[in-house]
């Protein structure tokens, strides 16, 4: 490869895209010399996308699961469980965004980190109304797993312990995160559908909704006990105001 992206967080550019569930500072795609450098676990291809899941995904998803309490077989059974729903459904968030860029030309790179995903698009250039139906796109994969998942349970409800806690981390991560990835706070979803909307005259306001929203979801979360969320939604809070001074990427009205 003559060259690669490196996906930083919000903001697009002319030479490429990112999209995806995901903490970080303001994305941009910028052309870097020689193939990208990253620590990688597992790389694979799947329906012709490239997919990497970098180490700090499998420590993420085992400390959410309760890998540090977890106790005995049935204890390492419910966090095994757990990991596989997550990479299964961040997979198919990020396989939405990914077959959407690909209908719009671009060629996209699928890749799990520690805080989500990240769908890059290279070559990527939409115009806004593109660039929603991309954003769009993970979270109605999401949403549309979670659906099926649903229905599955009113007909078939296992009396296996094991499966039914399949369901139900299924559920959870395919409805609750799926909610989350949509509140308009850069970089996720719904902070980049709702900047496209506003357009890139409008970004500073976009930014600050940002802001206020992830310091009001922080502040819910602490005191309803979901420490992880809240810690996320400071860093979304913090990295949109070290932000404010940015100027978004190029978009093609």
């Amino acid at each position: 490869m003559k060259g690669a992206y490196e996906c930083h967080g919000f903001g697009k550019i002319a030479s490429g895209d990112c999209r995806g569930e995901g903490i970080g500072g303001v994305w941009l795609v910028k052309r870097i010399a020689g193939p990208l450098q990253t620590t990688r676990m597992w790389r694979f291809s799947l329906f012709g996308f490239p997919v990497t899941v970098e180490p700090w995904f499998w420590l993420t998803s085992f400390l959410l699961g309760g890998g540090l309490t977890m106790r005995g077989r049935d204890g390492l059974a419910f966090v095994a469980i757990w990991m596989v729903v997550v990479l299964v459904s961040i997979l198919v968030h990020e396989f939405g965004h990914a077959f959407a860029g690909r209908r719009y030309g671009a060629l996209p790179e699928i890749r799990l980190h520690g805080f989500g995903g990240v769908a890059i698009m290279h070559g990527g250039y939409f115009d806004r109304p593109q660039s929603i139906l991309v954003s769009a796109a993970g979270p109605a994969a999401s949403f549309a797993l979670g659906v099926v998942v649903w229905l599955v349970s009113k007909v078939w409800l296992p009396e296996d312990y094991f499966a039914f806690l399949a369901i139900q981390f299924l559920l959870y991560v395919n409805f609750f995160w799926t909610v989350i990835n949509l509140l308009p706070i850069l970089p996720l979803d719904g902070g980049q559908i709702i900047r496209d909307v506003m357009g890139p005259r409008r970004l500073q306001l976009v930014v600050w909704i940002g802001v206020v929203c992830a310091g009001a979801v922080a502040l819910w979360a602490f005191s309803v006990g979901r420490t992880f969320l809240g810690i996320m939604m400071i860093i979304l809070a913090f990295s949109n105001y070290q932000s404010q001074n940015i100027q978004g990427g190029v978009v093609r009205d």
